[in-house]
């Protein structure tokens, strides 16, 4: 070991507490560095673990024509980059017409997968597949599985030649006739077929997503009947999907796929190449995770050499008259610069695998720690048992974070290494260097001089006397380290503050109440559509059973107790004049421009949205009314509730509340023969019967109004009885207010009597949670429920109330934790800038205490002077930064107000927390201040003049 080395090792050993302060600037920076990075990789992991679950993990995908397909085939199942091929024959497209009201009118004709290479679940997993509901996927020749929304509906001829067909309403085991070999023409319609052939079905899935590029979805049809893969013997086209592996870059997987695919005639999965590091300029995704890495490591980076740079500024301050003595015994400015440096390598070796373990170990515990949270972000919902995400990081990033930890510890030394090795052997020993007045001081000293005036007396010195005389001396000369201070105590209260405000408004916009009325009690909502639509009548029967069923089946579910069916629909109605006041003229004027629903005198013709409500539900809500609760078993009375509320939501002050009615007492509803019509009122001020037609010549469409005697199929008369001000707790669920049209509250018996006049397809069912049920597991044995009982008469979703809570408050607390994080990382980092900064002022000013000492300045004086400097960066450090907090506080709230009305207010826990940080950050600094000063030696202080 040479002399430098043992030099710089007894200096680290004597001097324990700025080794172990710098160590843990050095643990600190590197644990930052690392926890960044781990997160942004693991994250960076689930990005693509998800992608690969509601994506697949196809790389390339491509149609194949038949004169391509053999080849391409062959190749894929023998190429040593491909892992895992699948392939699909299409058969052709056929059209159809049906008894029900079904979305599309065009439908696919492909096999079941056929694996080309790699295990079956590898070739299944390349692209999603689709849920089977009911029965099963086909196997054998001359079976099909259609989509759900097939199930009970009668597929006819539509005289277009190519065009699917059933023997009735669909259901297991029926037979419907697809055409084979169709190919679409330019306007998108399926030509003449081949042939035909008869199928039997045998299962029923759930529709999936073109966007997405699922197995069953396509971009010229809307919907694909499933067959076996040897009920295609001669395809239009094979759809391939591939993944592979061995390539680096984009550029080298398309050379590869072009020979095969052909030149660009083939889809590339961006989204997931991004993630696996085959990334592109369109991925944005990935380019905004690695610039957010690289804006938070930038930030961290210059803090940590400032913090690091101010440790190793007091090691060389408090050595200066060593460094001196080496230059005078011979000791070469190099050698002097390398004795920093490996002090800075020694403390290295101690601080950086401790800051990556440390840094490692707290992103793991955040990760654990907030399992639900990124449960709810990157699954979509919350299941009893948190899985979260893993720690993802390999063993090449650990080694960058070290190399790049130690270039900052680097980095850091440099400046105080170069100062040591130019300081003379002779200014060093003196220390003459140390105390010397600020170019602006000595400017203003020489403006003074030159006015012929006394300077003005400094506020300190008037308050503390010679205390504050020297203290506002000091701060004068050494301007530049005081804003050093002020701006680190700035921006640490900044940062804090901004923290607090985050958090706050977060909360608010979570927690936001519903200004409507009641808001729901019920813990979990069943909500199930009625997917058979045809003529009103049929359909608002149909929902009704539905709904009895729906009711009988509540009881079986263990945990839950039911509430009481809500079905909803909606009536084409006339209401006379003075029905809706002037509120609900400017309100549905705004949201119905155009439609010539409301008039002047307040008369409306349109759309309203009803709720069907049970008998003892109608009869709370009556007399919450101050009603009469009538029923409807006749048939010829339909009463109903007005629901004076709406949701007006505006740009500049959110959710407002609008009372849509004014003086209703009747409403004629009306069957409407066609169905696609709707009221509105004409020019003399009548309803008509409004249908929107299409020019057919892409120029738009037209309106044209029937008259009711010709357009009315039956009518009926709602009475209402009275009006609800407020959103009641039994139509919590409803979301009714968040329409914008008038609703009305009326009993099923209604809805029984007369079903033609409504179109109802809508039914909601509350259920609260039983205490100590798992509201997970619970869920997902209602949602079991509800899909047995419903089948393919219709969709069930549950809304689970309870769990979105859940994931709502996980993910908010996940937020307030990284903030935290953030703003206590923060605010370390100035602590140590302000620590370090008033720490070196000490040292260097030594010399300086020395004298005042000699010259009789007493124990209380040095503490009051210290203790003015401190109050004085404590006062500016706290003006700017409470100014430029609320200031930041504002903008952040003015950004908020597109979206939500919510009143400015500051964080005052935080600013409290900031001041007393404050505090408590420059009370350490003084109290450092004197215990150095309490050990000085005037006598080894002044001897430096000896030399």
């Amino acid at each position: 070991m040479g002399v430098f080395a043992s030099f710089t090792l007894r200096s680290l050993r004597k001097n324990r507490t700025r080794t172990v302060v710098t160590v843990i600037g050095v643990v600190l920076s590197t644990a930052l560095l690392t926890g960044v990075v781990a997160t942004a990789t693991s994250i960076a992991s689930a990005l693509l673990d998800r992608t690969v679950a509601t994506e697949g993990s196809w790389q390339v995908y491509d149609g194949l024509r038949p004169a391509e397909a053999d080849s391409a085939l062959g190749q894929l199942a023998t190429d040593t980059h491909v892992t895992a091929a699948m392939e699909s024959r299409v058969a052709g497209y056929a059209s159809y017409a049906s008894d029900a009201d079904l979305s599309t009118t065009t439908l696919a004709i492909q096999t079941s997968p056929r694996v080309l290479r790699g295990s079956a679940d590898q070739a299944h997993g390349l692209t999603v597949m689709p849920t089977v509901r009911s029965g099963r996927e086909p196997e054998a020749p001359g079976e099909v599985m259609l989509p759900v929304t097939f199930a009970g509906v009668t597929l006819t001829d539509d005289g277009s030649g190519a065009c699917a067909t059933s023997d009735g309403a669909i259901e297991l085991g029926s037979a419907v006739t697809l055409p084979m070999g169709a190919a679409l023409d330019e306007n998108g319609a399926p030509g003449a077929p081949s042939t035909t052939r008869g199928f039997t079905v045998v299962g029923f899935y759930v529709p999936q997503h073109f966007l997405r590029n699922d197995f069953t979805a396509f971009e010229e049809a809307g919907t694909t009947a499933v067959v076996s893969p040897n009920d295609v013997p001669s395809p239009l086209f094979t759809r391939v999907w591939v993944s592979t592996d061995g390539f680096s870059s984009r550029e080298s997987l398309k050379d590869w796929a072009a020979p095969i695919f052909g030149t660009e005639d083939y889809y590339l999965h961006s989204y997931l190449l991004a993630f696996q590091g085959l990334a592109n300029d369109e991925s944005t995704t990935m380019e905004s995770l690695r610039g957010m890495v690289a804006v938070i490591g930038g930030v961290i980076v210059v803090a940590a050499i400032g913090m690091i740079g101010n440790s190793f500024s007091i090691s060389v301050a408090e050595r200066t008259r060593q460094f001196g003595l080496l230059s005078s015994l011979g000791a070469s400015k190099r050698q002097l610069r390398r004795t920093v440096l490996m002090e800075a390598a020694a403390i290295g070796v101690v601080g950086i695998p401790v800051g990556l373990a440390a840094g490692l170990a707290g992103v793991a515990a955040m990760l654990s720690s907030s399992a639900r949270a990124f449960d709810a972000m990157f699954r979509g919902s919350l299941t009893g048992t948190a899985q979260g995400i893993p720690l993802v990081i390999s063993p090449a990033v650990v080694a960058g974070m070290a190399a790049a930890s130690f270039l900052v510890l680097l980095a850091s030394a440099w400046a105080p290494a170069w100062r040591a090795s130019r300081v003379s052997a002779i200014d060093a020993i003196r220390q003459q260097r140390d105390v010397r007045l600020s170019r602006g001081a000595r400017r203003a000293v020489e403006r003074t001089q030159a006015a012929g005036t006394a300077p003005r007396t400094p506020l300190l010195e008037r308050i503390m006397g010679l205390s504050g005389l020297l203290a506002s001396r000091n701060l004068s000369r050494s301007s530049s380290r005081g804003r050093t201070v002020v701006v680190s105590l700035t921006l640490s209260v900044v940062l804090i503050v901004l923290s607090g405000a985050i958090s706050l408004y977060m909360v608010r916009l979570m927690t936001i109440g519903n200004d409507l009325g009641a808001t729901s009690r019920s813990d979990m909502v069943l909500a199930v559509m009625n997917a058979h639509i045809s003529d009103q009548g049929s359909t608002s029967k149909g929902t009704l059973g539905l709904a009895r069923d729906i009711q009988a089946m509540s009881d079986r579910v263990d945990g839950l107790t039911p509430g009481k069916v809500i079905v909803s629909g909606t009536v084409q109605a006339a209401l006379p004049a003075g029905s809706v006041s002037e509120a609900g003229q400017a309100f549905l004027a705004d949201y119905n421009a155009g439609m010539g629903n409301i008039s002047r005198d307040g008369s409306y013709a349109g759309t309203m949205i009803v709720s069907f409500v049970d008998d003892d539900t109608w009869a709370a809500l009556c007399k919450e009314a101050g009603a009469s609760g009538t029923t409807a078993e006749d048939g010829k009375s339909l009463p109903a509730l007005a629901l004076n509320v709406l949701a007006e939501w505006t740009s500049s002050n959110g959710a407002k509340v609008a009372a849509p009615y004014g003086s209703p007492t009747t409403a004629t509803a009306y069957e409407l023969r066609d169905q696609q019509s709707s009221l509105a009122l004409g020019p003399d001020g009548g309803a008509v019967a409004q249908t929107w037609e299409s020019t057919g010549d892409n120029a738009g469409v037209t309106q044209r109004q029937t008259g009711l005697s010709d357009a009315v199929a039956d009518s009926g008369t709602i009475s209402f009885v009275g009006s609800l001000d407020s959103l009641p707790a039994q139509l919590g669920d409803a979301s009714l207010t968040a329409s914008p049209m008038l609703v009305a509250v009326m009993p099923v018996s209604a809805l029984e009597a007369r079903p033609n006049l409504f179109s109802s397809a809508s039914i909601l069912m509350p259920f609260s949670l039983a205490e100590g049920a798992d509201p997970f597991d619970t869920g997902n044995a209602l949602q079991e429920a509800a899909n047995a009982t419903v089948g393919t008469d219709g969709s069930a979703d549950v809304v689970n109330k309870v769990a979105e809570k859940e994931t709502a408050d996980a993910i908010m607390g996940l937020f307030k934790l990284l903030v935290t994080i953030f703003s206590v990382v923060c605010m370390l980092i100035a602590v140590a800038n302000v620590f370090n900064t008033l720490s070196t002022s000490i040292i260097l000013r030594t010399h300086e205490f020395a004298v005042l000492q000699s010259v009789g300045l007493g124990p209380k004086g040095f503490r009051r002077m210290l203790v003015a400097e401190c109050a004085s960066y404590a006062l500016r450090g706290l003006g700017f930064g409470l100014l430029f907090s609320a200031g930041v506080v504002w903008l952040f709230w003015s950004a908020l107000q597109p979206v939500a009305n919510v009143s400015f207010e500051l964080p005052w826990g935080y600013v409290a927390g900031a001041i007393m940080g404050v505090v408590a950050v420059l009370g350490l600094s003084v109290a450092y201040a004197l215990r150095r000063s309490h050990a000085l030696n005037i006598v080894d202080a002044l001897r430096a003049d000896a030399i």
